[in-house]
């Protein structure tokens, strides 16, 4: 196979499956990894795609908004991880953000057994996992409900949590991270709302499975600065490591 062939059956591929994995690109294409990096690099000079730690996703102009159905099957067992890490985090009788991110779904499903947990959240989905779990009462923010991405957005969501609400600790995830712009979102209505749920909780925790690495959102939602604990599914790069140390932030790595 001519190279131009195989990078327009990548293309294809993270066109259809939102992100790729260097190591399985090389295997199904019979390639070495070099080839396949050298490949990636081409194609994000293109603006077709992101390239990340071992893989790419697809680029910001490229995309369309994923609904939240296909989103949760993105890379499942790293966000399986990053939730069941995240859910030991969380102590009887807290309360808690959670966003609409299938990453604090996972966060969701793995605190049922707490006690006298609180969960605030503008995710529809996290509302109904939670539904019939007696021992935590699980608080919607109201507002508009997005269909593609389950999520209640507006002003007065914005409002509510900022006038309304306080929390010992906001779980929550984004479009992208990059060491130069921070985290960023898809859209503005979801930025502001996490923005508000940062700026009411102690403690913010950023569930950043290894495909948000080097994606880049329009707006930003927070520099480093206001993270206090970053969950990864995948070991981060040295310029990562020395990035959150000189911001304080505990890295957890589970692998």
């Amino acid at each position: 196979m001519l190279a131009v062939e195989r990078r327009n059956k990548i293309e294809e591929i993270i066109l259809k499956e939102k992100s790729v994995l260097v190591l399985e690109l090389a295997k199904k294409f019979d390639v070495t990894t070099e080839t396949i990096r050298g490949d990636l690099e081409r194609l994000e000079r293109q603006g077709v795609l992101v390239r990340t730690y071992g893989g790419a996703t697809l680029s910001c102009g490229s995309e369309t908004e994923i609904s939240v159905e296909d989103r949760d099957v993105i890379n499942f067992e790293g966000k399986q991880r990053i939730g069941k890490r995240a859910a030991s985090l969380i102590k009887d009788g807290e309360t808690i953000f959670l966003d609409a991110s299938t990453s604090s779904l996972h966060i969701a499903r793995n605190i049922k057994d707490k006690k006298s947990i609180t969960v605030i959240t503008n995710s529809e989905r996290i509302m109904t996992e939670l539904a019939h779990s007696e021992n935590i009462r699980a608080i919607s923010t109201g507002g508009l409900l997005t269909q593609k991405n389950m999520s209640y957005v507006g002003r007065i969501v914005e409002s509510t949590i900022r006038e309304h609400y306080f929390a010992n600790k906001v779980f929550f995830s984004c479009r992208g991270a990059t060491l130069m712009r921070g985290l960023t979102e898809s859209n503005e209505a979801e930025a502001e709302i996490k923005k508000a749920m940062i700026d009411c909780s102690e403690s913010a925790i950023f569930l950043c499975d290894h495909t948000k690495i080097g994606k880049i959102g329009v707006p930003v939602i927070s520099d480093f600065s206001r993270l206090d604990i970053v969950i990864t599914d995948e070991k981060m790069t040295d310029d990562w490591k020395s990035c959150l140390e000189k911001h304080d932030i505990n890295l957890i790595e589970v692998l």
